[in-house]
């Protein structure tokens, strides 16, 4: 029995002092931990060295942005509302809902009674006109031929010079009343003919009513723009007032977009910066514009200002109403250093970064100039060629503080 016992507290020993070293050998990796941490340069080795990654600095381009949202908006001079200048009733349609036209086309026939008054009220002031211009050459001319033989006889001492001055008297009569009587029937015609290209004629049509035997009562609507009809509220048959909007047509080969833009930027943003723009409908597609308007009116509720874009949409992809995520360029700096913005700590107020030197990783502070998504510029504290730690470098800032 004694020598089993002697056994049993031989182990117990053993355990015992294994303990003590165990303990003894966590006490001094404290110590050694605490005294890097003082030092602001924690070693690599005190931690896994895959949960570190850097970058190398260099230099290159970076612009500052404002992000805001808006809304894309179709320009108001691209927008028509067509509707007929007189009653009447259609009786041919050219263009439905999604069809694109040009400017001048033809979208509908209508007919009206008056056009019959408003084509007869031409024909008469070019009757008129016609009348009034062959009376005056031939009031003027005779006029003239009396002027002439008056002269030659004073010339001859065969009438006498009063005969002279009631014959030049005459001629200048005629020439006035001439001038007079062509002008005011030109005043009409012209007139005529204007009233008939407000109800919808052509030139053409205008100047063959002359030759055609008979009078039609029939205008057309034309498009006085380029672009889409995306309303048509005709049908044939209908009769229609002049309070009719028959067709409405938009032309989105630009689009504006009004963002909202917080009053605390506006002193950065200027007529004519570069904005970029995208569109959930599209994602990864990048369309480009610039600021043409910066409004005048702050919104009281949201603080807001908008700020109106003109963006090129050559193949129609914007359209109205899209909602739109909007990056006005502000600053541009070609020669910047700049790193991701996740190398960048604050530390109790201070902006800092890791760089690695040696084995080791050292603490810098920085100051940061333009942000731009996920780069930031660093105007100083580094130089091109320092490694700075992107991931892991939160670690290394609480490894830096003294416990």
């Amino acid at each position: 029995m004694a020598q089993p016992v002697k056994l049993q507290a031989l182990l117990t020993a053993t355990l015992l002092v294994a303990m003590i070293v165990s303990g003894c050998t966590r006490k001094v990796g404290v110590s050694a931990n605490s005294t890097v941490a003082q030092n602001g340069t924690p070693n690599p080795n005190s931690m896994q060295t895959s949960a570190i990654e850097t970058v190398i600095v260099a230099t290159q381009s970076i612009a500052g942005i404002i992000p805001a949202t808006g809304k894309i908006l179709v320009p108001e001079n691209s927008v028509a509302s067509i509707g007929p200048v007189n009653a009447g009733r259609i009786v041919r349609l050219y263009a439905g809902q999604g069809s694109i036209v040009k400017k001048g086309q033809r979208l509908a026939d209508l007919e009206s009674a008056d056009i019959d008054q408003a084509e007869a009220d031409y024909l008469k002031a070019l009757a008129d006109y016609e009348n009034a211009r062959r009376s005056s050459v031939a009031e003027v001319k005779l006029a003239q031929a009396n002027y002439d033989r008056t002269k030659f006889l004073y010339e001859k001492t065969i009438t006498a010079g009063k005969n002279l001055q009631t014959a030049e008297h005459d001629l200048e009569v005629a020439k006035a009343s001439a001038e007079s009587s062509v002008n005011g029937t030109k005043a009409a015609l012209t007139a005529a003919r204007r009233h008939l290209l407000i109800l919808g004629l052509k030139d053409s049509a205008i100047d063959s009513l002359a030759t055609k035997p008979d009078l039609a009562a029939v205008f057309s609507l034309n498009s006085p723009i380029d672009g889409v009809v995306v309303e048509r509220n005709a049908s044939i048959g209908a009769s229609v007032g002049t309070d009719a909007n028959l067709f409405k047509i938009i032309n989105i080969s630009r689009v504006w977009v009004d963002a909202n833009v917080f009053e605390k930027d506006l002193q950065r943003v200027r007529l004519g910066q570069q904005v970029r723009l995208t569109v959930p409908a599209f994602p990864g597609a990048s369309f480009s514009g610039k600021v043409i308007l910066v409004n005048s009116i702050v919104d009281p509720e949201t603080r807001t200002v908008k700020v109106r874009t003109e963006v090129a949409n050559p193949d129609g992809r914007l359209k109205p109403d899209m909602f739109a995520n909007v990056e006005i360029i502000t600053d541009v700096n070609r020669a910047a250093i700049s790193i991701p913005k996740s190398a960048v700590l604050n530390d109790e107020g201070k902006t800092v970064v890791f760089v690695g030197e040696g084995n080791g990783y050292k603490k810098r502070e920085v100051h940061v100039g333009i942000q731009n998504g996920d780069q930031v510029e660093i105007v100083e504290g580094l130089n091109a060629g320092d490694k700075v730690v992107v991931k892991g470098n939160y670690l290394l800032l609480q490894q830096s503080k003294p416990e």
